[in-house]
């Protein structure tokens, strides 16, 4: 089938295959997010806009078009379109013209350039002056679908990679190179709108000590403790946290004096002596803009008070303590629910949350028995169930455990298999005239530090017959009764 159109130029199928067929063809991410999916036609035939934008808004696209240059530059001032899809041929101002345009005042915005069949310019020509690809007249819609395909991919790709290069590996904080370009671009603002603007500088007191003493994996260990306390510290979705360098963290504050930016960082240090060891503290200072200083100025300057304050913790000694094992020296009480927990946890085995982060407990929890429920609805809280401890080993096809917990929701088991959050299982539990055999969901994981891990599962749905055995299991095993 071919279709034609003015001038001459065709978009043409296979013979034989259904249109349908080939739109199916080319299928657009689920990952992809609604904003990303906008795409900017631009041509001055009517009848082949009508055609391109049927096509991209078969295959998922929220499709805008323009039937010159100059509209097209006025859609892109007013609203974001991450792509542009511009035939090269246009009066007035031609595509080259228009691409360049919009690469110099919307560098992110990628360009398809379509090509007549005798087309003047060179492939070379187009790809220099920065489009993203090119398509020759006459082409076919699987074509067409499959250049859209490759360009969201790459721009994907771009994302992943500049998220990489700004962001610290260890802690999954932002690095020392983005804490420059994003101060910058903040101070900006500040003196543009006329709001304060402060800093935090901060540097972990004899983390060599530590290091030494503990051990480079325990160094790591209180560096990600100590990001992400700093992280759950401060506003979210307003300030923002690096990893300076070493064991020393930066945080911006916008719209914040340096008083509040005190306050902010009394909070840090209180948070951190309740998550990590004995011993453990911060040293910090803190700046406000002032005037046209520039950005390497005002960060020596918060820098300065922070060394002036970490010349007073000379000296600190940290307590001859074992912080490998797990034993009650090293826990601490979740932020959210008041649970104990090792201190490195990201996961809290009671409320499910980072025990770092503080919350509204209630809310949490109903939270998290809503989050189970929609995925089983028979379950019962395990948090207001008996708890019991059973020394028998388990066996789920090739997975061996010991359990430690039981409850009316699920089980807590040691076992120095691998596990993964959401895998399902099987959990016998002994009794009378044979094991009771109940499927659960893994919920949550946590290294022992040595060979194995410790793992929460939560039971699925349960039949009434079963649900009565569990209960006399429980019944039997009361730690009353022991």
């Amino acid at each position: 089938m071919n279709v034609a159109l003015t001038g001459g130029v065709g978009v043409n199928l296979k013979a034989g295959a259904r249109e349908d067929d080939v739109l199916g063809l080319i299928k657009p991410s689920v990952e992809a997010d609604i904003s990303d999916k906008r795409v900017l036609v631009v041509d001055d035939e009517q009848a082949f806009r009508g055609i391109l934008r049927s096509f991209v808004e078969s295959l998922g696209y929220t499709c805008t078009d323009a039937d010159s240059a100059q509209t097209a530059l006025g859609l892109l001032k007013k609203g974001h379109f991450p792509i542009v899809i511009s035939d090269i041929v246009m009066p007035e101002m031609d595509g080259l013209e228009l691409l360049r345009a919009i690469k110099k005042r919307h560098s992110d915005v990628d360009v398809l350039i379509i090509t007549g069949y005798r087309s003047d310019y060179s492939a070379m020509k187009i790809v220099q002056a920065g489009a993203s690809d090119f398509l020759a007249k006459p082409f076919s819609l699987e074509q067409l679908g499959a250049r859209l395909y490759k360009i969201e991919m790459e721009k994907r790709l771009r994302s992943k990679l500049y998220l990489k290069s700004i962001t610290d590996e260890l802690t999954d904080l932002y690095n020392r190179g983005y804490f420059y370009q994003k101060l910058k671009r903040e101070a900006q603002r500040a003196r543009r709108q006329g709001y304060p603007l402060s800093i935090i500088m901060l540097d972990v007191d004899a983390f060599k000590q530590f290091n030494d003493r503990y051990g480079h994996i325990q160094g790591d260990a209180l560096l990600k403790t100590v990001g992400r306390v700093i992280q759950f510290s401060v506003r979210e979705h307003v300030d923002s946290v690096f990893r300076y360098g070493g064991d020393e963290f930066a945080v911006i504050l916008p719209e914040a004096d340096e008083t509040t930016a005190l306050l902010i960082g009394d909070r840090i240090k209180g948070n951190l002596s309740e998550a990590a060891p004995s011993g453990v503290s911060l040293s910090l200072g803190a700046a406000e803009l002032q005037g046209d200083v520039d950005i390497e100025a005002f960060v020596t300057v918060a820098d300065k008070k922070m060394y002036e304050e970490k010349s007073k913790s000379k000296g600190v000694e940290y307590p001859l303590l074992e912080v490998a094992r797990r034993d009650d020296h090293h826990c601490i009480r979740c932020l959210n629910c008041g649970h104990r927990v090792y201190w490195t946890a990201t996961v809290c085995e009671n409320c499910l949350a980072d025990p770092l982060r503080k919350r509204d407990s209630e809310k949490s929890r109903e939270i998290a028995r809503t989050l189970f429920k929609e995925m089983y609805p028979s379950l019962d809280d395990r948090r207001r169930s008996p708890r019991i401890r059973v020394p028998k080993t388990m066996v789920d096809e090739r997975l061996q455990a010991t359990i430690n917990n039981v409850s009316l929701g699920g089980v807590q088991i040691s076992t120095e298999a691998s596990l993964a959050v959401g895998k399902t299982l099987s959990i016998a539990l002994p009794l009378e005239g044979g094991d009771l055999r109940l499927n659960g969901v893994v919920v949550y994981v946590q290294s022992t530090g040595e060979a194995g891990s410790i793992a929460g599962i939560r039971f699925s749905e349960i039949s009434d017959e079963d649900s009565q055995s569990l209960k006399r299991f429980l019944d039997l095993h009361s730690l009353s009764k022991r």
